[in-house]
């Protein structure tokens, strides 16, 4: 029987009390949902997703038959290469046919979740404590609600790396020459200059695209590129940063270095492959991107010199004495969900099936697989089992090996994950890395996971400002080349301004207002 939950407002997801959190009866979990097998109710769903070229999509695996086992639901998971299936998704949700359970993200929910072909689970929620409970740690999945509803399952998760885009340099290169390491934009800029003259056939500061790096180092140097969200603004506001005074300074910064030949000349050109030879051989010393890429180039490095390191160095402080970094959200998969058909046979019990996968056994299941046969529970927390880990150590990549195979994680069906098992067969560096951002940021300086939601008519506002936009912010390229004169960046932000960089910001602002309410 449906609930009236639709009726009842967001805040019953924030305001929930303990005893509507279902206690685990098996007394294994603390807090969890228990699964009752011998009343289940026996169904197959279809389920379809994208499949990641580094993970493989494989039937019969043992979290397959785990989830039959433990609630009698048997899952077909169909997995559509990562390259079309956008096109695939769109076709079958433009066509109406689309399958019991369907990965979405956050504008398929917004262009069509009033077309009524996803379910609305807001008239199950009362039948799904523990889904209740991961909205409820996850305010962020509020800005996925459509006129006050939730139209599918968010992914979730807990014990992530941390990563973002950070300052990568040759330390061992720094030790050779004793060379401090640079804790200001100011002592980066002399570094590079002293790596430059060592090593005069190298180019200092390699990038894979202006866009890959332009969005971190502008918000570093206290402003920020494009639109945005800015902690310290207003106590946390969307600002349109290229036409701000502070987007100046990094203009003027990042011309200093090319003028000087520290930045690549090639860096708005430079493809992933380029990039990543340059960093792998010698001829970069230095980038400010994703730090996770470091480990391979390394590994590349090490092989002709044992020494070589890019290492991560803490972020740098601007000229107001600031430290700004740029972390990637945690939980950052919650713009994709789990949509179930309107069409469901029957809705309460897939519900019931994603309820049960949020608890915290469910949560196992989906992430570590069998307990005693792929994973151990050490103080209560699951563990791979050594012997699980040892099979796939030798694998070109273990940890998308392991859970391609036992069918874990976030790329093959787990709504909340837990990266546990990555972390156990991580590089050592990624995992100090991911430590240091943790330390050195905290919770402040992440980007939210989520835009807020708009409506049609901001969503077509915002298209019409863009493309004007965009016009105009190609004279970055020319201010960074010397090609355009910084003495006229004044005008190039009036033009940004006059043609919608602040009513950008406005609607942004005002669609994050709705949301806090």
């Amino acid at each position: 029987m449906r609930s009236k939950r639709n009726q009842i407002g967001w805040a019953v997801f924030f305001t929930l009390s303990a005893a509507l959190i279902i206690p685990g009866c098996s007394g294994k979990e603390k807090g969890a949902a228990a699964s009752d097998p011998q009343g289940a109710k026996q169904m197959t769903l279809k389920l379809i997703r994208y499949e990641h070229p580094s993970q493989a999509l494989k039937q019969d695996t043992p979290v397959l038959k785990e989830i039959a086992k433990k609630t009698g639901v048997k899952l077909q998971v169909e997995g559509v290469p990562q390259s079309n299936y956008n096109e695939k998704k769109q076709v079958l949700i433009g066509t109406n046919n689309i399958p019991d359970i369907i990965l979405v993200d956050q504008n398929d929910i917004n262009q069509y979740a009033k077309t009524g072909i996803f379910l609305n689970i807001s008239d199950y929620l009362d039948q799904a404590p523990n889904l209740r409970k991961r909205l409820a740690d996850n305010p962020e999945t509020k800005k996925l609600l459509i006129d006050g509803k939730l139209y599918g399952f968010p992914i979730t998760a807990q014990n992530q790396l941390s990563a973002g885009k950070a300052p990568m340099i040759r330390t061992d290169l720094l030790k050779k020459l004793n060379l401090k390491t640079p804790a200001t934009y100011d002592e980066l800029y002399q570094v590079l200059k002293k790596l430059k003259e060592a090593y005069p056939d190298t180019t200092p500061w390699t990038a894979r695209g202006m866009g890959s790096f332009l969005d971190a180092l502008a918000f570093g140097m206290g402003g920020g590129y494009g639109i945005y969200f800015d902690p310290d603004v207003k106590g946390g506001s969307y600002v349109y940063g290229t036409s701000k005074p502070a987007f100046k300074e990094t203009l003027a910064y990042l011309n200093k270095l090319y003028s000087e030949k520290l930045l690549d000349p090639d860096f708005a050109v430079n493809t992933q492959q380029k990039w990543a030879e340059k960093l792998s051989t010698g001829k970069g010393l230095f980038y400010f991107d994703n730090n996770t890429f470091a480990v391979n180039y390394n590994q590349a490095l090490q092989q002709q010199n044992k020494e070589a390191m890019l290492d991560l160095i803490p972020y740098l402080s601007n000229s107001q004495g600031k430290v700004r970094g740029f972390a990637y959200p945690k939980a950052g998969w919650v713009s994709e969900l789990y949509a179930v058909s309107s069409k469901v046979k029957d809705p309460a019990a897939v519900v019931k099936l994603y309820d049960w996968l949020y608890s915290d056994e469910g949560m196992q299941a989906a992430n570590f697989g069998v307990l005693g046969e792929t994973y151990e529970l050490a103080g209560g927390k699951p563990k791979m089992l050594a012997s699980i880990l040892d099979k796939y150590k030798t694998a070109a990549d273990p940890a998308r090996a392991m859970l391609s195979e036992l069918g874990t994680g976030y790329l093959s069906l787990a709504p909340h994950v837990d990266e546990t098992p990555i972390i156990q067969v991580s590089n050592p560096d990624l995992v100090r890395w991911g430590e240091q951002i943790d330390k050195d940021l905290g919770s402040k300086f992440r980007a939210p996971s989520l835009k807020p939601p708009f409506t049609n008519e901001e969503n077509e506002k915002i298209k019409q400002i863009s493309s004007k936009l965009s016009q105009i912010t190609a004279d970055i390229l020319k201010f960074i080349m010397g090609v355009k004169p910084l003495s006229e960046f004044d005008a190039f932000a009036k033009a940004l301004n006059d043609n919608g960089a602040t009513e950008l910001e406005n609607i942004y602002n005002a669609a994050q207002a709705r949301v806090q309410k």
